[in-house]
């Protein structure tokens, strides 16, 4: 009777704990939605999703991505009027079940002790809430191969077909979500192998001859896996041949991610645990975020060694195969893209954001760690990372616009003009096309139309005079008009509303 009442405590225990994770996952997800303006990529798909499904397809198309992502999406916010937070709530729910798939993978691999504390790691990991808040597909593919793992690993266990089947929806699903979804599932096969490697028959046969027999028998994919594998070609198959179309590309649209070195792991794992510029601040190669009086160098030492040590005590107290499916999801999918980018100078893809799955693995691998210590202890050092997430030094993101739509009517007459392609594509998703005009105040020959999120039918001009003297003529920046250039001068041009970074100017006549 006294371990019957002990289980429903430790059950009731598990049952909370879970619940109070979800709840603060959940305040940090979805508050704040509208807090800062889209930048390019969220207001790309802000773009998208306003489109006829037809033109949202080809625009996805021309932007090298897969549709899953922009079709629910679309379905989603289309009852929040594709506004800022229906759009952003929907990563956030997606962000919200990822911390909830983790848990539940967590404890099939391991424990509800490891599960727990991985659970709480996402929760609060600065790298998972900015992506949890963005309109971007990277929540949503988190959830996908969490869940597809979770159904691998339970496959693996009992080698029934029904697990190796839901793993391969979720796997396919994964892949028309972005495309690192189909190199994650390459890794399946390798933590297969290693799996039935660890097997203790295995281990325990002695002859040579006997055991080279048995090797090549276990690595030979079974008909489960084979079937997993299938399931997973048959749910992309409908978008196979436009994948083709896109690795034929090339990685074109990749040319701003630098390529990357050894010692990158150690900052993509600082990333994972301390995040990045939020927005447009995170465009291009983003760096990690800056702790305030803490060198970057000093962080990734200590990430280094932590990780080394962990690996091997570690491997010491847990089944081999276990921890060896544990380090081929998380340091293996980041090296299987390592490898990539390190033999492919034209498609790098060492980024963060691309990464993100492998964020969560490695939250298990120290979940798992800390649940080899004491409460005491594990509480302290939750207290550290807390105290380390608050040095983090805040930077501004653009903010206007969300308020600035609140008053369009007071514009109604004006025309618009833009000063750059990038914050043509934001104003495009906030204000419309109709009343745009594209001047390139740095180049104004320069004619981005062949860009997914602007199109044909952008209206541009190259003659300077042509705003100037256009009386509704309305200019919209989100930095101060100060500096004039051979396309460009600032004589007569005032002030006449501001939406805090937002400027709005004209020319006086």
């Amino acid at each position: 009777m006294k371990k019957i009442i002990e289980k429903i405590k430790q059950l009731q225990l598990q049952q909370y704990s879970l619940c109070a994770i979800l709840i603060l996952a959940a305040i940090l997800r979805f508050t704040g939605l509208v807090r800062r303006d889209l930048w390019y990529d969220e207001a790309f798909t802000g773009v998208a999703v306003k489109e006829e499904f037809s033109s949202m397809i080809a625009m996805i198309i021309n932007d090298v991505h897969p549709p899953l992502y922009y079709i629910f999406l679309k379905g989603f916010s289309f009852f929040f009027d594709y506004n800022v937070f229906g759009i952003r709530l929907f990563s956030a729910i997606f962000g919200l079940a990822s911390v909830w798939a983790l848990y539940i993978l967590a404890k099939e691999l391991f424990d509800a002790k490891t599960a727990r504390y991985a659970a709480l790691i996402a929760a609060i990991s600065p790298l998972a809430v900015q992506y949890s808040q963005e309109a971007r597909m990277y929540a949503m593919l988190v959830f996908f191969i969490l869940i597809a793992s979770y159904f691998f690993i339970k496959g693996l266990k009992t080698n029934k077909y029904k697990y190796f089947f839901w793993g391969g929806i979720f796997t396919g699903l994964s892949m028309l979500t972005h495309y690192m979804g189909i190199i994650f599932s390459s890794l399946y096969y390798p933590v297969f192998i290693i799996w039935n490697l660890s097997d203790q028959k295995m281990l325990a046969i002695q002859g040579v001859k006997e055991k080279l027999t048995i090797l090549f028998k276990k690595i030979i994919p079974t008909n489960q896996i084979l079937f997993g594998y299938v399931t997973i070609f048959l749910v992309f198959l409908p978008w196979l041949k436009m994948f083709i179309h896109h690795i034929s590309i090339k990685g074109n649209n990749l040319s701003w991610v630098k390529p990357a070195n050894l010692g990158d792991f150690a900052v993509m794992i600082q990333m994972f645990l301390f995040g990045t510029p939020l927005g447009e601040l995170s465009s291009g190669m983003p760096q990690p975020n800056e702790l305030s009086g803490i060198a970057h160098i000093s962080i990734r030492m200590v990430i280094a060694m932590l990780l080394g040590i962990g690996i091997v005590y570690l491997s010491r107290r847990y089944a081999k195969n276990k921890i060896a499916a544990l380090l081929i999801f998380s340091l293996g999918f980041m090296f299987v893209i390592y490898s990539l980018s390190a033999t492919m100078a034209d498609q790098q893809y060492f980024v963060a954001r691309y990464l993100l799955p492998g964020a969560f693995f490695i939250f298990i691998f120290i979940g798992l760690w800390l649940s080899q210590l004491k409460w005491q202890i594990v509480t302290g050092i939750f207290g550290i990372y807390i105290f380390l997430i608050s040095l983090i030094v805040p930077l501004s993101n653009s903010k206007g616009y969300n308020e600035m739509i609140s008053h369009l009517d007071k514009y109604r007459n004006s025309n618009f003009y833009i000063l750059n392609s990038f914050d043509y594509v934001i104003a495009k998703y906030y204000l419309g096309d109709e009343k745009l005009t594209l001047y390139n105040y740095d180049w104004p020959g320069y004619n981005p139309d062949f860009w997914a999120a602007i199109g044909k039918d952008l209206k541009r001009t190259e003659n300077f005079d042509n705003l100037k003297n256009d009386p509704k003529a309305l200019i919209i920046s989100n930095k101060p008009l100060t500096r004039d250039n051979q396309y460009f001068s600032t004589k007569d041009l005032v002030l006449v509303d501001q939406y805090k970074n937002i400027l709005v100017y004209k020319f006086q006549r």
